[in-house]
């Protein structure tokens, strides 16, 4: 999962000419656009009360080679979510714990992620991103699976950043996220395709606690 949680990088040139006047205003424009789409995507997930996701990533290792393929699933409530990868991890969120229980070896491991963290284990709200040190452009509409989508390209402003960009896709009918692709500098990264987005969905708070009297054989280990 470290290739899924990685998220974005890298930003353009200024130019010091009379065109580089008259494209300026016509890349805030540009900016302006990313943000509509940004925020209307926001606007619908904080509308959409709860939220079942399911999720299918290609990952990708250096230099751009296929690496292994990861499904999984994901229950969203507005902070709180509940992760799957059938076989590998179950990930529990309240708003402030984090429960990262790994199957295999009955471990679960408890911690306080900080929002950079959260924001790149939860694959559905990529829409924040450009709240947190990321710049964003429009890239215009095209149809993917049959469908119109509006894409918008994330950029860190850190220079230094591992990863040099974010592509999203966004159902242009309904803003839902159908289509993220991470790319790092070394050319790894991600390809997240969402499958299922169902909202409005009537999830407990409990339901994002773990569960520990269904997992009587697990250890946890305190990482507060």
């Amino acid at each position: 999962m470290k290739n899924c949680r990685t998220i974005i990088c890298l930003i353009a040139a200024c130019l010091m000419t009379v065109a580089a006047a008259t494209q300026a205003p016509a890349r805030a424009q540009n900016r302006d656009q990313a943000r509509d789409v940004l925020q209307q995507a926001s606007q619908a997930y904080a509308q959409a009360g709860g939220v079942n996701a399911a999720f299918r990533i290609q990952t990708r290792e250096s230099g751009g080679q296929a690496g292994e393929e990861i499904a999984g699933s994901i229950l969203l409530k507005g902070n709180k979510f509940k992760l799957t990868v059938p076989d590998e991890m179950i990930t529990w969120f309240d708003g402030r714990n984090q429960w990262l229980y790994i199957i295999a070896a009955e471990e679960v491991n408890l911690s306080n992620p900080g929002e950079e963290e959260l924001l790149m284990i939860n694959p559905v709200n990529v829409f924040q991103l450009w709240q947190h040190g990321f710049r964003c452009r429009y890239a215009g509409e095209k149809t993917l699976k049959g469908k119109a989508v509006k894409e918008v390209v994330l950029e860190p402003e850190d220079a230094q950043s591992d990863i040099q960009s974010l592509t999203i896709d966004f159902d242009k009918a309904t803003s839902q996220p159908r289509h993220i692709v991470i790319t790092n500098k070394d050319r790894s990264g991600s390809v997240i395709d969402i499958t299922q987005y169902q909202p409005h969905q009537d999830y407990p708070d409990q339901l994002f606690v773990f569960p520990q009297k269904e997992y009587p054989t697990a250890s946890v280990i305190d990482l507060r």
